[in-house]
């Protein structure tokens, strides 16, 4: 039996098990509670970055101490519930607690005054040291994962009147050494800038002391004479061999009108004529114009073709210097460099021997001949909804779920799912807009969406239905609108304060150890409780740990007059213990399903008595199903006897823990149905059976088809079936019960005659027809 099916106990011996389940409960909800507030507080710190609001130091004092105390009611809660097993909480509360409080009390984070710092910790609150250009691709690389090419940035401190201080230069001298290696160092570019970004001074070279320090020493007094006033910064960047080199503006007008991204492109071999396109500005990113220099017929491109070479279509390669599909993809790139960043830029990129783009540069740019921002005129297709992230964001729809490989969502392309799951972040970061069915605001990819400036609308339904896969909408997240067509909008700039302001700067900073979620997935290994970085990972992490807890709950001993008996119209004997209107009020024994308030248990006992689900004739049982099953039945009814030998349901007005042994089967049904679709969960657990085990193993591929088409998150181990659902209506989550309940019935003794994977698709036809005979 694993150590998985066989849970702890959740109380001292010889305690009273009702007075257990109803405390277990009781904190399980104060924890909920603690845990919603935070969220709301995050959520509405958030808007106050995106510029929504005015704010002043003591909304940041108050605002960023009541999600500490929040967070620590949310992990009290959670170690109340489980015994103190996750007491190393408390210490990586303290740890995130002390440096919130470190910001606020203006202090330095660690590492502030290096002179020399890596591009890929750079965020943009570091602009008052290294200047806009480094903190920018900082930003891009270290947040928004773009491709950067290696480099490091010098703040205004590295700097005296002869060259960098003797610190900078130990400090440089130790960071050139990560460029290449000892025999074969890399080639660097070094570029001096002033803080607005504007270039002072270049050089290329060996990534060397020998070469380096001399040559940013001559650039750094070239450009103090050219701009005294400046204090300068320089960026140094590892050379990687290129094909093509250019640079993007991503909002700019054609000579003709009309408002584009424009990207321009040139080979090496002839860096003077470029190719210039004109993409739309949504997702595909369509070229609609194009200006190609001239070029030699028999010469080859830098992919290698030549232009009069066939292509895989039927046609010839053509003279553009970039497929418009590589075009396309790397207009995905800028643009969400541009939302990331809050406005029309300017980037300098290269393309690599392997085809891949880096970024090299950015600088805000201001378009004086571009119009006002228009919102489409299509078709309004959905309204209403709640906005996570404001802003616009137009692209053709990719349908997505918690399986979705983010590597094959494409930049820009709006994102459309049933669950706004936390699961979803990395597609967030290259969506160009996202559309839930479920959630809200408050919610964990509601702040993902803020910080990465993606416009979000939750709370939808209807959405996949009303947006198919491949239309091209546009939505609109402060109207609450999803409209047909793109819009010819743009992302503003921040109203508000400026992004040099301290107050604005201090956020920032607040936000990264309050709000920032590192642990999106439960499953994966690192979601434990060393990984818990901020705030919000420690009250996620709490919430998945207590909603296991309760799932697995273990209550020995329950008495005749604590659990009531609950007659059913089919051969299962269940006891139901109340622990906070889960009964009718003065229910007496003897009464039925009428007498359960539960939601959830009244939705699971629905399937349960579904007629056609039981099958009542004696189980076919031979030596070989005794022999075969004996292993894994008699460690399930070892590691089951904590369950008191019976059928039992804990049941609340919006809980149900329901543990059942069927002959040689055993599951456990845990679910919260209320009315936040955040905080809604199933969790189905399955395991036994008197049959062989590849018997078993085809009804455990039964289940895992079922349970995947109904949106579990579903796995298998041999015949143990494990299988959750989070963040639903309440209404789908008394359909996934009903479920649960109709496969309960229905699996009893089906297993004992099949054979082997074979038999799924009979079995299932059997199940479908048993439904259809109801």
């Amino acid at each position: 039996m694993p150590a998985e099916f066989a849970p702890p106990s959740t109380g001292p011996a010889g305690a009273d098990p009702s007075r257990t389940a109803r405390s277990l409960f009781s904190k399980f909800r104060s924890l909920l509670d603690s845990n919603t507030a935070a969220l709301a507080k995050m959520a509405e710190m958030e808007r106050m970055l995106g510029g929504e609001y005015i704010f002043d130091r003591s909304f940041l004092d108050k605002a960023a101490r009541e999600v500490a105390e929040l967070t620590h009611q949310t992990v009290y809660a959670l170690n109340a519930m489980t015994g103190n097993a996750h007491v190393a909480l408390y210490d990586r509360y303290m740890a995130v607690n002390a440096a919130v409080e470190d910001i606020l009390a203006g202090r330095p984070p660690a590492g502030d005054e290096d002179t020399v710092r890596g591009l890929a910790g750079l965020r943009l609150e570091d602009r008052p040291k290294v200047g806009f250009g480094p903190a920018a691709l900082g930003e891009l690389s270290g947040h928004l994962g773009l491709p950067v090419p290696q480099g490091v940035a010098l703040t205004t401190a590295a700097f005296d009147d002869a060259g960098p201080t003797d610190a900078a230069g130990r400090a440089l001298t130790q960071a050139l050494a990560a460029f290449g290696d000892k025999d074969a160092p890399a080639d660097v570019m070094v570029r001096v800038e002033a803080a607005s970004g504007e270039g002072l001074g270049f050089w290329r070279g060996a990534a060397t002391p020998e070469a380096v320090i001399p040559a940013l020493t001559r650039e750094m007094q070239k450009a103090r004479q050219h701009a005294p006033q400046e204090q300068p910064t320089a960026l140094i960047l590892a050379e990687t061999p290129a094909v093509m080199t250019g640079l993007v503006r991503t909002l700019d007008t054609a000579p003709d009108g009309g408002e584009f991204l424009v990207i321009e492109v040139a080979s090496s071999e002839h860096p003077d004529a470029p190719d210039i396109f004109y993409l739309e500005r949504a997702h595909p990113f369509a070229v609609r114009r194009s200006h190609l220099s001239p070029k030699d017929l028999d010469r080859p491109l830098p992919d290698g073709e030549k232009p009069l070479s066939p292509a895989p279509n039927g046609h010839l390669r053509g003279t553009a210097l970039l497929p418009f599909d590589a075009a396309a993809a790397l207009a995905g790139l800028a643009l969400a460099a541009e939302r990331l960043l809050g406005g029309p830029l300017v980037l300098d990129f290269f393309r690599d021997t392997g085809g891949a783009f880096h970024f090299t540069r950015v600088a805000m740019r201001a378009c004086q001949s571009c119009g006002e921002a228009a919102g489409p005129e299509g078709e309004l297709l959905l309204y209403g909804g709640e906005a996570a992230c404001l802003g616009r964001g137009s692209g053709a729809v990719i349908h997505v779920t918690d399986r979705t490989d983010p590597a094959d969502f494409p930049f820009g392309a709006v994102a459309v799912t049933r669950s706004a799951s936390p699961v979803l972040a990395p597609v967030l970061r290259r969506a160009g807009a996202m559309v839930a069915e479920v959630g809200d605001a408050a919610g964990h990819l509601a702040a993902v969406a803020r910080e990465f400036r993606t416009p979000a609308l939750f709370g939808l339904p209807g959405a996949l239905a009303a947006l198919p896969g491949g239309m091209v909408v546009t939505v609109d997240a402060e109207m609450g609108e999803v409209r047909k067509g793109a819009s010819t909008g743009r992302v503003a700039q921040d109203a508000g304060l400026s992004p040099d302001d301290p107050e604005y700067l201090t956020l920032r900073r607040l936000l990264r150890r309050i709000a920032g979620l590192n642990l999106t997935d439960p499953d994966a290994p690192d979601f434990t409780e060393e990984g818990c970085r901020t705030f919000h990972d420690l009250i996620h992490f709490s919430h998945e740990k207590a909603v296991t807890a309760l799932a697995e709950m273990r209550l020995a001993g329950v008495s005749q007059s604590l659990a009531k008996p609950l007659p059913l119209p089919v051969p299962l004997f269940l006891r139901v213990l109340d622990i906070g209107g889960g009964l009718a009020s003065g229910a007496e024994d003897g009464e039925g399903i009428d007498a359960v308030r539960s939601r959830p248990l009244r939705a699971f006992l629905a399937g349960v008595v579904a007629p056609g689900m039981w099958d009542q004739s004696p189980a076919r049982v031979g030596l070989r199903e005794i022999l075969g099953g004996m292993d894994r039945t008699m460690a399930a009814m070892t590691g089951m006897a904590g369950k008191g030998g019976g059928n039992l349901a804990i049941a609340a007005r919006s809980y149900c823990n329901v543990s059942l042994r069927l002959g040689y089967h055993f599951s456990v049904v845990d679910a919260y149905c209320g009315d936040n679709p955040d905080k809604n969960s199933v969790y189905f657990r399955f395991v036994g059976g008197m049959a062989h085990a590849t018997a078993r193993a085809a009804r455990a591929a039964f289940l895992l088809r079922l349970l995947s088409r109904f949106d579990f998150k579903a796995s298998a181990e041999g015949d143990l079936v494990v299988a959750r659902l989070k963040m639903v209506e309440a209404e789908v989550a008394e359909a996934a019960l009903t479920l649960l309940g109709r496969l309960t019935a229905f699996t009893r003794q089906r297993d004992v005659g099949l054979s082997g994977p074979d038999d799924v698709d009979a079995l299932e036809a059997d199940f479908e027809a048993a439904g259809r005979g109801a």
